[in-house]
């Protein structure tokens, strides 16, 4: 079945285009300028340290948005034409991309708050159930939306892919990141307020390594959750050209605040090398 667009869906259809490639390119010189800035200290404390799984996860969700943003959405944004089936494998890995990349951040983030619980064996256990429980339903409706996607040839030269929508089932994943990020805050601020209300009462103060760690993991929880909840919103309230408005600065926000929590818990733990090994 050929389907086709108006004049005046085609010029819609450019008009947001056009707006959502602004955010692409702004998201991806927001992470070049946050890898510029931060490089030293990784080449310090990651590239320079023997190799360990932490670290491995580390390179592989700082690097991955070179492709999947930088590489990928750039030439969906920019090249023209392109076939339908290009755009459909195009858009079809980078969401593969976008959804394991950030799978990994939380990896990362999980692991950190396992080891603020001092390695609980229960907490293994159940931070392992609430990840496959949470990213299982994740992965199948990422599936579900990328291969309902309808692809149809660019009406115009000067656009490159257009996508006229599928399922409308996307928020669904934002809402499952919502609610596993809104465990994982819970499961940091219960030993948080463990240790700082002892120092707050005795003593006034904390190490600044343990200052560093809570500091970081609360507020960049926070800032995570606030955006899944605007990717929700935008999903559920705008036209489907429109519904990954925000999801490259989400993508490109999940590994710099991931990197800058690893980094900074690095470089401090340099200064007070008796602290918990968890950060090493």
């Amino acid at each position: 079945m050929t389907v086709s667009l108006t004049p005046e869906e085609v010029v819609k259809y450019l008009d947001d285009r056009n707006l959502i490639s602004y955010f692409v390119v702004s998201s991806a010189v927001f992470f070049l300028y946050d890898w510029v800035l931060m490089l030293p200290v990784e080449l310090d404390v990651v590239w320079s340290a023997k190799s360990q799984p932490l670290n491995v996860l580390y390179i592989i969700q700082r690097y991955m948005p070179f492709v999947d943003t930088i590489g990928i959405l750039f030439a969906v944004s920019f090249a023209k034409p392109i076939e339908p089936n290009t755009c459909r494998i195009l858009y079809t890995t980078s969401g593969w991309m976008y959804i394991t990349g950030i799978a990994l951040t939380e990896v990362v983030l999980t692991i950190r708050t396992w080891a603020l619980w001092r390695n609980d064996t229960r907490l293994t256990i159940g931070l392992m159930i609430l990840f496959l429980g949470c990213w299982a339903p994740n992965f199948y409706v990422m599936h579900l939306y990328l291969d309902s996607q309808t692809y149809i040839p660019s009406p115009l030269p000067q656009v490159g892919c257009v996508i006229l929508g599928g399922k409308s089932i996307l928020f669904l994943c934002w809402v499952i990141l919502m609610v596993y990020e809104a465990g994982i805050l819970i499961l940091m601020l219960i030993p948080g307020l463990a240790f700082w209300l002892p120092h707050i009462l005795h003593s006034g103060n904390w190490s600044a390594l343990t200052t560093v760690v809570y500091r970081d993991g609360i507020a960049y929880y926070l800032v995570l959750f606030v955006l899944s909840a605007a990717n929700v919103v935008t999903v559920l309230l705008l036209p489907h050209d429109l519904e990954n408005l925000f999801t490259p600065y989400q993508r490109v926000m999940q590994t710099i605040l991931t990197s800058r929590a690893i980094l900074h818990m690095r470089s401090q733990s340099r200064k007070s090398p008796t602290l918990p090994v968890f950060v090493t």
